[in-house]
């Protein structure tokens, strides 16, 4: 007995000898609807905790073993029904982190991590039976989830520093994911329209934004599991607009940085859109814009400084396809394309050329839609430079049109408004079954291409020594048919145009000197006219008009 007051004495002297370490901890819970649940536990110092139920079989869980943390859960909307059966569970490991989660619905769940310091989180859930999960294991990140609509899930894991999301869930059945393993990153997300939207963000680099906003039905930015938006660089924008219903939009950003992309889908009752935007250089802007139905886009920015523009559909056009690659830098490329069945390919492998595709126009609305012609269908447009600074545009209108364009060489340009440089203009809303190449392979060198009626073909191919020009217009009434103009020039500095009126018409040029120039006019039918231009500074001038005329000219040897 003594030696056991000894031992109490003993330890009552250390414990007096070492000042006691005071948590400073506070906890209110408020209960005042039925079978409610509340556990608090607080193992770390000047914690701050409140918990208030209104409802009825709500259960609260938190456990602060951090310091300086701070947490709220408000179970109750003040009218004392349907804030019942939710769940919410607040983990504060970390320091100085605030949580406040408030449920004013039904069978809601709110689960809430903080492990390191200077977090702060916000869930607000007003609908039935939504989900939200964040997790903060970085430093000084921010994070807000509203969900008034129902059966939502929200998944935010913040594992970098000074990162904000913020999540915003109005209508029923979406589901999102954001995922912030970088610094200095901002994610907006928000979820509207009829629902049954999808949106997945991942930014593992810095100082990115990402701006999303889902209306409509069915539309998906990624999946669940596989991130849409995908940020791995530094300084990039990304943006995605949707409306309409089953859109899918993808953006990737990587290896290079301050990248801009942007895709806009969907207006009313537009549906069934793909865009894909993927930057892997510096400095690139991609931006897709599509309307109307089954819409599909492309864009590969691997250069630096690059400009890329989709916009397809209008209105009520449908069956759209494009595709712009941009490997080398400071080029720009835009596609319009209207009416239905479209193609338009652009790739610019080299650096400082301009390309633009224009085809087709909208169909008529309402009920006139139905007996429209002419609005342009099952066009295609490709367009390729692997040169620099050249310049290109195709413009069709009418239907069943194709155009290509391949500049090999550089300096193929035009004034502007692409007065030359590789110019191809075909058909107007009448024009039908137009077929029109230029291959530009040397430098300098201009070629228009301008096309009426039905069924005409031009070919122009500028080799050699580069400085050539052509030009080729045929034009019809409606009953011009199987007009065909040819010109070869694998000399330097010779020109050659040819008009051609009327229809069955062939016309064809080969000038292999320099400083040559030939003309051929061919108005009225069945002409045909061949120059053959060996040497160098020759003239030709051919004009033909009645019928079934025939014309050939050979200069030197």
């Amino acid at each position: 007995m003594k030696k056991l007051l000894l031992l109490s004495a003993s330890s009552l002297a250390l414990l007096t000898a070492v000042p006691a370490m005071a948590q400073n901890n506070t906890s209110t819970v408020t209960q005042t609807g039925q079978d409610g649940g509340a556990t608090v536990g607080q193992s770390g110092s000047n914690g701050k905790s409140t918990i208030t139920q209104g409802g009825d079989t709500n259960n609260a869980t938190l456990t602060q073993s951090g310091d300086f943390n701070e947490s709220e859960i408000v179970q109750d909307n003040g009218t004392g029904s349907s804030d019942d059966n939710n769940t919410a569970e607040v983990t504060q490991s970390g320091v100085d982190n605030f949580s406040r989660v408030v449920q004013t619905n039904d069978f809601s769940t709110a689960t809430v991590t903080q492990s390191t310091g200077g977090n702060d989180s916000l869930v607000t859930q007003s609908g039935d039976l939504d989900d939200a999960d964040v997790n903060q294991s970085g430093l000084d990140n921010d994070s807000t989830v509203t969900q008034s609509g129902n059966l939502n899930t929200a998944d935010v894991d913040q594992s970098g520093d000074n990162n904000e999301s913020i999540l915003t869930q109005s209508s029923g059945l979406n589901q999102a994911v954001v995922t912030q393993s970088g610094e200095f990153n901002d994610s907006t997300l928000v979820q509207t329209g009829v629902g049954a939207n999808v949106a997945n963000v991942l930014q593992e680099g810095d100082d990115n934004d990402s701006d999303i906003i889902q209306g409509g039905a069915g539309n998906g930015v990624g999946s669940s599991t596989a991130a849409g938006v995908v940020q791995l660089s530094a300084g990039n924008e990304a943006t995605v607009r949707q409306a309409g219903g089953l859109h899918e939009a993808f953006i990737e950003q990587k290896g290079g940085n301050d990248n801009i992309a942007s895709i806009d889908q969907g207006a009313n009752a537009s549906s069934d859109h793909t865009a894909d935007v993927r930057q892997d250089g510096f400095e690139n802007t991609g931006t897709i814009v599509q309307r109307g139905f089954n819409e599909n886009a492309d864009i590969i920015q691997t250069g630096d400084e690059n400009t890329a523009t989709v916009d397809q559909g209008g209105g009520v056009g449908r069956n759209h396809n494009a595709l712009v690659t941009q490997a080398g830098s400071d080029n720009s490329a835009v596609i319009a394309q209207r009416g239905e069945d479209q193609t338009a390919t652009i790739t610019q492998p080299g650096s400082g050329n301009s390309a633009e595709v224009d085809q087709g126009r909208d169909r008529g609305g309402f009920l006139g839609g139905l007996f429209d012609t002419g609005f342009g269908e099952n066009q295609v447009a490709s367009i390729t430079q692997g040169g620099n600074d050249n310049t290109a545009q195709t413009l069709q209108r009418g239907e069943n049109q194709s155009a290509t364009i391949s500049q090999v060489g550089s300096l193929n340009v035009g004034g502007g408004g692409f007065a030359f440089g590789a110019q191809i203009i075909q058909g107007g809303d009448t024009g039908s079954d137009n077929a029109a190449s230029i291959t530009q392979i040397s430098n300098a060198n201009r070629a228009l291409t301008n096309q009426q009626g039905t069924s005409l073909s031009a070919n122009v191919s500028q080799g050699g020594n580069g400085f050539n020009t052509s030009t080729v217009t045929q034009t019809g009434n409606g009953g011009a048919v199987l007009l065909n103009a040819n010109v070869i020039q694998n000399g330097s500095e010779n020109t050659s145009s040819i008009n051609q009126v009327g229809s069955d018409q062939t016309a064809n040029v080969s000038q292999l000197g320099e400083d040559n120039l030939s003309q051929i006019i061919q108005t009225g039918s069945g002409h045909a006219a061949s120059v053959t231009q060996n040497s160098d500074s020759n003239q030709s001038f051919i004009t033909q008009g009645g019928t079934n005329h025939i014309a050939v000219v050979t200069q030197g040897l």
